[in-house]
């Protein structure tokens, strides 16, 4: 009687209508353990060596299609447009750690023994940094025309760098222009979990200055922050690094037109502008001999309540297009600072291919930009401009390839004693000698200032077994360097590696290196990576 129960009460169950939600995922881990050491560099006494002992673990997640939405739009009208929305998401992980005396070690300065984090703060996020480079939750087709981004949101490209935490929102007008809209907080190396270098070009976190006030108004000068109060001890953080104005929050807002859809050109036109409140006083009124009126100079209210660290407008363009059978992609971007008054980043440069041949000259200029708010934007910098040329021969089921490239830069110096033009070229060749050999080898050169470099490498490349790989290189690089404090001579370097495919997605990495440096002298060098993400080369 009891069973029969139990088999009603289970019938009934799987008679009743039930509604199963479902996604699809994808998690990957990295973990690397690095140990070797680096000379420091003394103009005085013997060689000191630092070890390094690094640990750096990563963790990869994306959630697609949260809540089943469109798994269950293409079961209910198969073939018919999907509208939307989709729920996704996507973040990135990581944890670097070093307990090696590079991080551990101290430094003398002005007659005091300073722990090496104290003396430079940059070094926390090595010692110890845990943070999350992007992650965010998108939300697509919503309305059939817009695209949703909340969260950490990375952006990568050769006008655009750096993470803000806020929201995007990307519409797709039904015309082959999309329009994007971002505001938020941009990530800066005192966000919460931020990823360590975040902040934007400037001066060292140890070289924050204050203005002190002087007895009369005007007369002040810039001076290091006062180190004695700075927070409480910490090993894997400085104890003397107090940069007020680095941990204040900068919003930022940018709005962005770029094509959408269209199949022979891709072009984007943007403008951003991310700025911060100026920090007043920091720590009472009297702290100092005179009364202090502020971070800034501020005795007559001049110092503003907020300042603006980056505004630019950018633009770029790619194109593709076929002429019988040769294949054109020209490409062209261009950046102008706004608070710099100048075009800091612009290039062009023509992709032709035909058949097994690819050329590519281009042209850049480039001028360093820095955080308005940063002490080195009042100092001119030189821009430098570049013209380069390569070409690849790569013909199919061939069992040879080739490339070759050459570039040129002028430097605009006032100093004409120093080299205003460098260069150089390479050649390089890629050959399969048998059904599981592959060798490379390569020649380079570079003059200008500082010296010249000449080299090569060779490398072999052997697959024992579909999971298994042995790999070998050798170089040698003679530098001739134009200044006697410069390190001149011939470095040569032995190097072998396996790549060991375990399973699916697990591979286990193990290389070793000897070389002999002018500098280094005789020094070896292991490296293991247990890969839980492993990708096979195709």
């Amino acid at each position: 009687m009891r069973r029969a129960a139990v088999l009603a009460c289970a019938l009934v169950a799987s008679a009743a209508p039930a509604t199963v939600h479902a996604y699809s995922y994808e998690l990957s881990a990295r973990t690397i353990g690095q140990l070797y050491q680096l000379p420091t560099m003394r103009l005085l006494g013997g060689d000191l060596w630092l070890s390094r002992r690094r640990f750096t673990q990563t963790l990869n997640l994306s959630i697609w299609d949260v809540g089943d939405l469109a798994a269950t739009r293409a079961r209910r009208r198969p073939g018919a447009v999907d509208d939307g929305p989709t729920i996704w998401f996507t973040g990135y992980l990581r944890l670097d750690h070093d307990f090696g005396a590079w991080t551990m070690g101290t430094v003398d300065v002005d007659g005091q023994t300073l722990d090496a984090i104290d003396e430079i703060p940059e070094l926390a996020g090595q010692s110890l940094g845990f943070a999350i480079p992007y992650g965010y939750l998108a939300v697509d087709g919503l309305g059939g025309r817009v695209d949703l981004r909340f969260g950490r949101q990375l952006r990568m490209d050769e006008l655009e760098s750096g993470a803000v935490d806020g929201l995007t929102a990307r519409l797709h007008t039904g015309t082959p222009v999309l329009v994007e809209v971002q505001g938020g907080l941009r990530v800066r190396d005192t966000s919460p979990l931020a990823l360590a270098g975040s902040d934007l070009d400037g001066a060292a976190g140890a070289d924050c200055r204050e203005y002190v006030e002087a007895a009369t108004a005007g007369a002040g000068t810039w001076q290091l922050i006062d180190r004695s109060r700075a927070g409480a001890g910490s090993r894997y953080g400085s104890d003397l690094a107090d940069c007020p104005q680095r941990e204040a929050l900068m919003p930022t807002a940018s709005v962005a037109l770029e094509t959408d859809g269209l199949r022979h050109l891709d072009a984007r036109v943007s403008y951003r502008r991310s700025q911060s409140r100026t920090v007043g006083v920091i720590d009472g009124v009297d702290r100092l001999d005179h009364p202090d009126t502020g971070l800034y100079p501020n005795e007559r209210g001049q110092a503003p309540s907020w300042g603006v660290n980056e505004e630019t407008l950018a633009a770029s363009a790619r194109g593709a297009v076929a002429i019988g059978r040769t294949r054109l992609a020209p490409w062209a971007h261009a950046r102008y600072s706004l608070v710099h008054g100048v075009v800091d980043e612009a290039g062009a440069g023509l992709r032709v291919e035909r058949g097994a041949h690819i050329l590519e000259p281009e042209v850049a200029r480039a001028r360093p930009v820095f955080d308005a708010d940063s002490i080195w934007s009042v100092f001119a910098v030189g821009a430098s401009a570049d013209a380069r040329l390569s070409y690849r021969y790569a013909p199919k089921h061939r069992s040879y390839r080739g490339h070759a490239a050459s570039w040129l830069r002028r430097y605009d110096a006032d100093d004409v004693t120093l080299a205003q033009y460098a260069g150089g070229g390479t050649v390089a060749a890629e050959v399969d000698l048998a059904a599981r050999w592959r060798g490379q080898g390569e020649l380079f050169v570079d003059d200008g200032y500082g010296g010249r470099r000449l080299g090569g490498l060779a490398m072999a490349r052997w697959q024992r077994t579909r999971d298994l790989v042995f790999t070998g290189r050798a170089g040698l690089i003679t530098v001739d360097a134009d200044f006697a404090t410069r390190v001149t001579g011939t470095s040569a370097s032995l190097a072998v590696a396996t790549q060991w495919q375990v399973d699916d997605g697990i591979a286990l990495h193990a290389s070793g290196e000897l070389t002999d440096s002018p500098l280094a002298g005789l020094a070896f060098r292991t490296l293991f990576v247990v890969d839980l993400a492993f990708e096979p080369e195709i």
